[in-house]
């Protein structure tokens, strides 16, 4: 009797914090799609006008731009930094694993505004582009995600054995890296990537301070929305919603496929 009060009790507080959750975000889709919602429960009527408006919208569009690039600069840059490092921890010296896990946590622990303040203070004088530390700095705040989503691609297989084995039969350790290392972990690479763009898509505070409005991403030209128009900033906020969602959605398949394949691989040795 106890223990199925404790299940009731458990389904209805996970209710009430779904729908705490779950609420804002409902009524601010339907905020996007409403024609006037004033002093009523449901909105008069429904249009798609702001989502056509803020299509064509050249400001949104070169906030987007912006965004797709910063992103996709800095995943690269992150990959080619970080990936050589998790590889070397993985393949050569596993004793240095335990201090880049400290230095994951380092982003964790440093509040964005003095990390700022801080490269401001360094770099304002030197003859070093801003938009070169900012990319170097959202990889720095990226390391935690790309970090742990590549080491666990790495605990995957004995690459340590997989490499050496690749350098005897006479790979040169750039091929071997290339042919054996690369084509196992191109999942966790991939997820890395993904999440790296993410973070770096959706930057606020680095973009607005380092560069202020000289480059407009579209979280500030979010922000700036919601200050005149919240009409507007509900649409944007929806589709921004729903970019991060389609994201989420092909992480997990991503990961469900790869997991049934290695269920896949272990049934059948099992059969063996």
């Amino acid at each position: 009797m106890e223990k199925h009060t404790d299940r009731v009790i458990a389904k209805i507080v996970i209710i009430l914090i779904s729908i705490y959750l779950i609420a804002p975000i409902v009524a601010t889709i339907m905020y996007s799609f409403a024609k006037s919602w004033v002093n009523t429960i449901f909105p008069d009527g429904w249009t798609i006008e702001w989502y056509l408006q803020l299509i064509t919208n050249s400001d949104f569009l070169s906030a987007l731009i912006r965004s797709i690039i910063l992103g996709v600069i800095t995943t690269i840059i992150a990959m080619c930094c970080f990936l050589p490092v998790v590889f070397y921890a993985n393949v050569y010296d596993e004793t240095i694993k335990a201090k880049l896990r400290f230095i994951t946590v380092l982003p964790f622990t440093i509040p964005g505004i003095i990390l700022v303040t801080g490269l401001v203070r360094v770099y304002a004088n030197l003859p070093i582009p801003q938009m070169l530390v900012l990319l170097l700095a959202i990889s720095l705040l990226s390391l935690p995600v790309t970090y742990q989503a590549l080491d666990n691609a790495f605990i995957a297989h004995d690459f340590r054995a997989m490499f050496e084995q690749a350098m005897i039969l006479g790979d040169s350790p750039l091929r071997a890296f290339l042919k054996i290392v690369i084509p196992n972990i191109r999942v966790g690479i991939f997820i890395a990537m993904l999440l790296t763009f993410t973070s770096a898509f959706g930057e606020y505070v680095l973009t607005n301070i380092i560069l202020g409005g000289n480059y407009e991403t579209l979280k500030i030209y979010m922000y700036r929305l919601m200050q005149s128009n919240g009409q507007a900033s509900s649409v944007l906020t929806t589709v921004y919603f729903f970019f991060l969602a389609i994201i989420s959605v092909i992480m997990i398949t991503v990961i469900k496929r790869q997991g049934s394949k290695k269920g896949e691989a272990v049934e059948d040795i099992k059969k063996l």
